[in-house]
């Protein structure tokens, strides 16, 4: 058999999936772990869950604050399930990021999924991998890939078109591509203070 690779990432996947559920929206992003660099990897020392996501390699993920009630309200005609596995998809955050109001989104390091298509042939897709980040502060006719060393880490409250799709009839939420229209600097709030410092022996 003749494996083929697909990437969902790649400009002919996205071509063929306009039709499925594919949502572009205008979100203020939080904790965003959206690059191989820092990537969220889990602990294999930690709990349960981060033990899980360690040996299941890892996953991009980012909160992304709503602008508006029309965007969940599009989801929701759109078919997304609010409750999947009797958990909130819609979370209460932080007040000062949009309305206060948050869907995770993220994608897994590594997905690589193996299909047989109609003409035998097997078929392998990646639905995994990092999500393309587009710096689009500079507007759109500069956009350019945004530069993890260069450009920065992305700050809480940084504004950005951010592409997701449902699928699995709205059960699942998974993570596509980024524009960073407004960025917000990152601040390490781990650093120490003269005060921290007095507690140190």
């Amino acid at each position: 058999k003749r494996a083929l690779y697909i990437s969902t990432n790649s400009r002919k996947e996205l071509d063929m999936a306009k039709k499925e559920n594919i949502y572009t929206m205008d979100l203020l992003l939080e904790y965003a772990k959206i690059f191989p660099e820092n990537a969220d990897m889990g602990n294999p020392d930690g709990n349960t869950y981060q033990k899980q996501l360690h040996n299941n390699g890892g996953q991009f993920i980012v909160n992304g604050y709503f602008t508006s009630e029309d965007q969940i309200d599009t989801l929701t005609k759109g078919g997304m399930d609010l409750k999947p596995m009797g958990n909130d998809r819609i979370i209460s955050g932080n007040a000062d990021l949009g309305i206060g109001k948050y869907i995770k989104l993220k994608r897994k390091v590594d997905d690589l999924k193996k299909f047989t298509n109609r003409n035998g042939e097997e078929v392998e897709i990646q639905y995994g991998g990092p999500p393309k980040v587009v710096n689009l502060t500079e507007g759109r006719e500069n956009k350019r890939f945004w530069s993890y060393h260069e450009d920065g880490l992305l700050g809480n409250g940084t504004k950005a078109k951010v592409q997701f799709e449902l699928y699995r009839e709205g059960v699942g939420v998974r993570l596509l591509n980024v524009g960073i229209t407004e960025h917000v600097p990152y601040e390490d709030n781990n650093v120490l203070t003269e005060d921290d410092e007095l507690f140190i022996v």
